[in-house]
């Protein structure tokens, strides 16, 4: 059953995003920069990997094989967190060290040094956390800024299709573009939530409610007092536009 929100807290120290109710976010490849290979953290066993000896945890290689694997995990309620890297034989000149330290971020879902591996020469590092959350590190923001809007995108067109009766057809909608990029990081600084279970619907116009959560995480499980709003994301399912108005003081 799809989120009823999306929140975004960016973290800008570790160039991290920490999200729930994201869609299409890895699972169904709007990646830019699809991975080479992927390091499977959790080390779980799948058809489509195999175990790697040096590092003691199973792989996915080539990039073909990367996609099958993350479309075939796209349905799983936990997802196995991984790091991409770029070629096997700068994968096995990690240190035992560089090893450990990887281990770690998918224990604690921090990491000690930096996020980002001149060996590896990794884009993301995408982890799972309770509670449907994911942390997932970019070494190119604006790959999370493209899965966000085809998130938004999905999210409505579920919303303006939920009354729709067996026999009429499925309404086709818009798809969301952000305004302007530096102005929605900003937001995504503060921590966001989008609440589209608190969407009000009047005629052929939608709106969702914005809110800033930060990262009191605990707020996502019920209604938000509507006086805190900082603004709404409006779509005009008639004219096909989108507005998005918001005020941080």
């Amino acid at each position: 059953m799809p989120e009823k929100i999306v929140y975004v807290y960016y973290d800008t120290v570790g160039n991290n995003v920490l999200s729930k109710g994201i869609v299409n976010v890895i699972e169904n490849i709007s990646l830019k920069r699809i991975p080479h290979n992927l390091l499977l953290l959790n080390n779980r066993k799948h058809e489509l990997s195999t175990y790697d000896n040096y590092t003691g945890l199973h792989i996915v290689k080539e990039q073909d094989t990367v996609i099958r694997y993350l479309k075939s995990i796209s349905n799983e309620a936990n997802k196995p967190s991984w790091i991409d890297f770029s070629n096997i034989e700068m994968l096995h000149q990690l240190t035992p060290v560089e090893i450990s330290e990887i281990l770690y971020i998918a224990h604690a879902h921090n990491y000690l040094h930096s996020p980002f591996y001149y060996k590896l020469q990794n884009n993301y590092i995408y982890l799972t956390l309770p509670n449907n959350f994911t942390k997932v590190y970019y070494r190119h923001l604006e790959e999370f800024l493209d899965q966000f809007t085809d998130s938004i995108t999905l999210r409505m067109k579920e919303k303006v299709n939920e009354k729709r009766r067996f026999y009429q057809k499925e309404r086709t909608i818009a798809p969301f573009i952000v305004p302007e990029k530096n102005d929605l990081i900003r937001l995504f600084k503060e921590g966001i939530c989008i609440s589209f279970r608190q969407m009000t619907v009047i005629g052929d116009t939608y709106s969702a409610p914005l809110f800033i959560v930060e990262d009191q995480l605990s707020m996502l499980d019920g209604q938000f007092d509507e006086r805190t709003a900082i603004g709404d994301l409006i779509y005009d399912a008639n004219n096909e536009t989108w507005k998005l108005n918001y005020k941080i003081k």
